[in-house]
């Protein structure tokens, strides 16, 4: 057997395994990108179209192939890697969730009520530079997303697994110049709401009163938008009895591992520094932190509220825990609190107060367009 790594376009990979007798019977592809932790980068490589033909099935070929891909990003620079994964396989190869899906709904007749001010209409890609900066502005703190590339941005495009296409709009003030977008779904029985972007937040009430109107033309009873439920349109839309359900699946959905947990901490200092000086009663905090996983061993030091990252780990404080938690922490989908109960997680006792701030809960988010 034979693994074979072809760069497909700029920025995607294709992994692909053959036999003597036979080409490409399992494969899947790695999409880079830039993923935002909070104001960081981080180098993320996006796992998409795992897959074995069906005759080669439950040979270990796919277990080949993603193995493959680890030790493909590991020798080319990543610090991460991302899928969203069926369920009770990606474990395996050391992927956890980190990513919850929420949704939130609207009811039709209540959105009706919202006055239309701005104009929408329809979106194409000389609109482009105008929304690849709003969707920068308003996601610039927004962990987990991926920085959208002009030179690469070929439009609104659904992932995979999304089940309609996508149907994208703007907002333009009586000037003509667009000042929001948001992307429907183009299906005829469901008004779905899957990205969206905003100059100021007086374009919010415009774009439910579209989504309302287009949901009752096509008979349905509520409008579903996802979004992370700290959004700005998410708390607009408070106003109009709106329901939000959040579901944080296990070991399935946005799944995310480390490749290379050095690089990946020194990535991530600035933004660390920027929580701790926002803190009133830790910036001033001095000491290290030794983190050990099964991928190594990285010591943070944090003095007067700059973090670095120390080759010397003489007097750390000591987090030990397995690299798919780590990923879990540092993505806010668990708290130091929530692991340090777990038998494979020890944690000196006197920093989980620094690590809650360095690693707090949060709402980290793909967008559907941008899911591969």
């Amino acid at each position: 057997m034979k693994i074979d790594q072809l760069l497909q376009t700029d920025g995607i990979w294709k992994i692909s395994l053959s036999t003597e007798n036979e080409q490409d019977i399992s494969r899947l592809w790695i999409h880079e990108y830039q993923m935002r932790f909070g104001t960081a980068q981080l180098k993320m490589g996006g796992i998409a179209g795992v897959g074995t033909n069906e005759e080669h099935r439950n040979k270990g070929y796919s277990r080949r192939v993603m193995e493959d891909s680890t030790a493909f990003m590991t020798e080319n620079g990543f610090d991460v890697a991302m899928l969203f994964g069926i369920p009770n396989f990606y474990p395996k190869f050391g992927y956890a969730t980190v990513l919850p899906e929420t949704w939130m709904e609207l009811d039709t007749e209540e959105a009706q009520t919202a006055t239309a001010t701005y104009h929408v209409r329809k979106f194409d890609m000389g609109d482009a530079p105008k929304i690849l900066a709003l969707y920068a502005a308003n996601n610039a703190e927004r962990t987990g997303t991926p920085l959208r590339d002009k030179s690469r941005w070929k439009g609104f495009k659904m992932g995979s697994s999304f089940w309609a296409e996508a149907d994208p709009f703007v907002v333009s003030n009586r000037a003509g110049e667009v000042i929001g977008y948001f992307v429907c779904d183009d299906s005829e029985e469901n008004c779905t709401l899957s990205d969206i972007g905003f100059q100021n937040r007086a374009v919010f009430e415009t774009i439910v009163r579209f989504l309302g109107d287009r949901a009752n033309r096509i008979g349905a009873e509520n409008i579903r938008c996802s979004i992370p439920a700290d959004h700005p349109f998410t708390i607009f839309c408070r106003r109009y009895g709106c329901q939000i359900n959040t579901h944080n699946p296990k070991d399935r959905g946005g799944m995310m591992r480390i490749i290379n947990q050095s690089s990946t901490l020194k990535g991530i200092t600035g933004e660390l520094e920027r929580r701790l000086r926002r803190s009133t009663h830790l910036s001033q905090w001095s000491g290290k932190i030794l983190i050990a996983t099964d991928l190594g061993k990285d010591c943070l030091g944090i003095d007067r509220g700059r973090v670095t990252h120390l080759n010397n780990p003489a007097n750390a404080f000591s987090l030990e825990i397995p690299q798919d938690k780590l990923i879990q922490l540092m993505m806010g989908r668990r708290s130091i609190e929530d692991l340090a109960v777990d038998p494979d997680v020890s944690v000196t006792g006197g920093i989980i107060p620094i690590l809650d701030l360095l690693f707090p809960i949060g709402y980290p988010h793909v967008w559907w367009p941008d899911r591969f």
